[in-house]
């Protein structure tokens, strides 16, 4: 009878902890955002060449079915970059952004203060910034990353690119805030799609994590790595 009870008490316990595994990982999946992965996209190219040359490219990158890029760069009547509104068009983001993704670095200073203040308000809110570590506009010296906008946005997520041999470019921003830089295909070197093929396989993975969790996961491979400079390989 005592050994019928126990039989008994042990199948309870079993349950339950069954149930609160269960429950647990509904719990967690709950956590991590579903459905379609919307990429808010700001440059510096004119209007065209969004169509042309970077959601071809952010396409055939990201495999994923419920991946878009959205083009949010304010432009002026003639179809170049307003420069001057988009700070306001940080402020009025989507409500089903996933991530920002900024195809361009500018050098901090009273002109790109409002830009500044208003990515760092979206970054405290919980929304991961993506940008390129950029280059310095025609006839600016280049410079390290901490005197540029993105070099200042917290946690944000900054993404160089290699040429040949496997070395920056030499005008580049550069610094230790890179996450790391990436080589393109041979046929894209020079032109500054890395940061955009990067943008593009997070897309392909974005669900799989929070937008907090991406943010320790980036900074814990960074602080683990030994390489010069980690790959797509390394990353996802």
């Amino acid at each position: 009878m005592a050994s019928s009870k126990i039989r008994t008490i042990k199948k309870i316990v079993t349950v339950s902890l069954l149930g609160a595994m269960c429950w647990g990982s509904a719990l967690a999946q709950a956590s991590v955002p579903a459905g379609k992965t919307r990429v808010i996209y700001f440059g510096m190219q004119n209007q065209a060449d969004f169509e042309l040359k970077v959601k071809p490219v952010f396409d055939s990158t990201a495999s994923c079915k419920n991946c878009e890029i959205i083009n949010y760069t304010p432009y002026t009547a003639e179809g170049a970059v307003d420069e001057a509104a988009m700070h306001e068009r940080i402020e009025t983001l989507p409500a089903d952004t996933s991530f920002v993704f900024l195809d361009f670095n500018l050098k901090a200073n009273d002109q790109s203060k409002a830009l500044l203040d208003a990515l760092n308000k979206r970054a405290d809110s919980g929304m991961v910034v993506v940008g390129s570590a950029g280059v310095p506009k025609n006839n600016e010296a280049s410079g390290p990353l901490t005197r540029t906008v993105l070099g200042q946005v917290h946690n944000a997520v900054i993404i160089g690119e290699l040429g040949d041999r496997d070395r920056l470019v030499p005008s580049a921003f550069y610094g230790p805030e890179m996450l790391t830089a990436i080589r393109p295909p041979k046929d894209k070197i020079g032109q500054g799609y890395s940061p955009l093929i990067f943008a593009a396989n997070l897309a392909d993975k974005w669900n799989k994590r929070t937008p907090q969790e991406w943010t320790d996961y980036f900074k814990s491979k960074k602080q683990k790595n030994r390489k010069i400079w980690m790959d797509l390989n390394d990353l996802f």
